[in-house]
């Protein structure tokens, strides 16, 4: 992969849809940073961007890199978009994650309450609970599959009970998310069958959301949803489209990131002994110790923009109506940002990396998201003596096949078990 010439167009394009690219993108991600640090790639159809100084400066710059429009431009370049992917489109038409300032602004201040950090702190009890419950089911096997048994459990159960979401569902808005970040360019490219699953799983995840909205108006409850059913900004109602749209946002953005932020963090965690090591010792290195998985394999890797004026960038024009991918975990390999960026060190001084995004559209979840992984990290380290990879499984990170969401499906870990 290092030895890809990135300025040939055909060569680059085909090593960024190889396998080898999803299972470690980051000697390629180096690569381009020197030698083509902005690089129209023709099968995605966009501007690759993997400099974090480029990437910092387009992610706040809501005028000229929207977040409007960027998915439904896509939706509406794929044939017969009106009768095929229409509620596909409207959720992304209206979705908050799609919109910039003002109306970004309107829908995100009534969701944020529920992301105060009084409020987040409020869930650790709870969060310890489910995190010390999942150890205690596998505890006398000494065996742990850390993505069915924690990663994804935790945050799917967190966040359906913060937002009212019937808990024992779960599952369902896991498939339902799996299809539609699907047609977030898993493979870098949007194809129909991705759109047609995306579109059925809107479909199917608005027919679960609105008796549940219907609930919420005859009787509020104590959470999001009720709070979207009900509220009034500036004397008006949110619309239909854009409840169903948030209520949808809040299940795709709730669990799986968070997934990915514990099982790759665990995973680089046992592949690096020292820093396992190091972490059992100063058990205070948690916080820092999640910020460095972050960092090091950040579980949402690009962000799409949409270019709305034509702009130079680095020796390159990027036309009105172009989509640029930037790449968020080349920024946090960057080593004009983070020095010696290849090596995981849970004891890195504090450095700002960008797996949240920035700006206005940083993720509103963040700090959930840290919770969960810190009770997580911290509770296993804690509670699982000799923890390291399953000697028994594939020593091969399991990975899901996509570019986008750096997610892992399965991570085996074996530990030692109490003395019987």
């Amino acid at each position: 992969m290092s030895r890809v010439d990135v300025t040939d167009p055909d060569a680059l394009a085909a090593a960024l849809t190889d396998r080898s690219f999803v299972a470690d993108p980051y000697p390629l991600l180096a690569r381009l940073r020197t030698e083509a640090p902005i690089a129209w790639i023709e099968p995605w159809g966009c501007w690759l961007m993997t400099r974090g100084d480029d990437i910092e400066t387009t992610v706040r710059d809501t005028r000229r890199f929207s977040s409007a429009d960027r998915v439904t431009q896509v939706i509406e370049r794929m044939p017969a978009w009106q009768e095929r992917l229409f509620a596909l489109h409207e959720n992304f038409a209206v979705g908050m994650a799609q919109r910039d300032p003002p109306d970004h602004t309107r829908v995100r201040g009534l969701v944020s309450a529920a992301f105060t950090p009084r409020r987040v702190e409020a869930l650790r009890p709870r969060i310890e609970e489910l995190v010390d419950a999942a150890i205690e089911r596998v505890l006398p096997t000494g065996r742990m599959e850390l993505i069915d048994d924690l990663a994804h459990p935790l945050p799917a159960t967190v966040i359906a009970e913060l937002a009212g979401f019937p808990v024992e569902d779960r599952e369902r808005f896991r498939d339902w998310t799996t299809r539609i970040n699907a047609f977030f360019f898993a493979s870098g490219v949007a194809v129909p069958e991705a759109g047609d699953s995306a579109n059925a799983a809107i479909e199917e995840a608005r027919a679960w959301i609105r008796p549940q909205l219907e609930a919420r108006r005859a009787a509020p409850r104590d959470d999001l949803l009720s709070a979207l059913a009900t509220v009034e900004i500036d004397g008006e109602r949110l619309t239909e489209a854009e409840v169903l749209s948030t209520a949808i946002t809040l299940f795709l953005g709730g669990h799986d990131t968070t997934t990915g932020l514990i099982g790759n963090g665990m995973s680089a965690l046992v592949r690096h002994p020292d820093q396992l090591t190091l972490l059992r010792e100063r058990p205070e290195l948690v916080a820092p110790a999640v910020e460095e998985m972050l960092r090091y394999d950040a579980p949402f890797q690009m962000n799409l923009r949409y270019v709305t004026e034509e702009v130079e960038l680095r020796g390159r024009t990027l036309h009105r109506g172009d989509l640029v991918r930037q790449a968020l975990g080349s920024a946090n390999r960057d080593p004009e940002r983070h020095p010696d960026p290849d090596a995981f060190r849970i004891d890195r001084p504090a450095s700002r990396h960008l797996a949240f995004g920035l700006g206005p559209h940083f993720c509103l979840g963040a700090a959930l998201a840290r919770l969960q992984a810190q009770v997580a990290v911290e509770r296993l380290i804690q509670r699982l003596p000799g923890l390291r990879l399953d000697p028994d499984a594939d020593p091969t990170p399991d990975l899901r096949g996509d570019v986008t969401n750096r997610v892992l499906r399965s991570l085996r870990l074996a530990f030692d078990p109490p003395a019987a």
